[in-house]
């Protein structure tokens, strides 16, 4: 996971336009998330169901960083994938992880 990204990460989450844990399936669900970040380390079966969900209801899910990294960035333990609930955030993170 590149700087930029972590950076905007770290603001989308104090701006509190980010979902983690249980709530990534349910903001999918409810057509709330607009990007999804999922950690390369996480477990077949979470990977699987999560980018499930995504193809189905047209969400972009990007697999990039470890769970540490993504742990850092948010400020918080132990987290493998987070909803990115903006579509300002969502377009940026976008960006950034394309120019990577």
């Amino acid at each position: 996971m590149n700087k930029k990204m972590a950076g905007l990460l770290g603001l989308a989450a104090r701006a509190r336009k980010l979902a983690s844990g249980d709530a990534v399936l349910q903001a999918v669900r409810q057509n709330k998330a607009k990007l999804v970040l999922l950690s390369t380390d996480c477990s077949r079966n979470s990977q699987k169901k999560i980018q499930d969900k995504c193809r189905f209801y047209g969400v972009v899910c990007i697999v990039d960083g470890t769970v540490d990294e993504l742990s850092a960035a948010l400020g918080q333990p132990h987290r493998i994938a987070v909803a990115v609930l903006d579509e300002g955030f969502a377009r940026s993170m976008q960006k950034a992880y394309e120019m990577r």
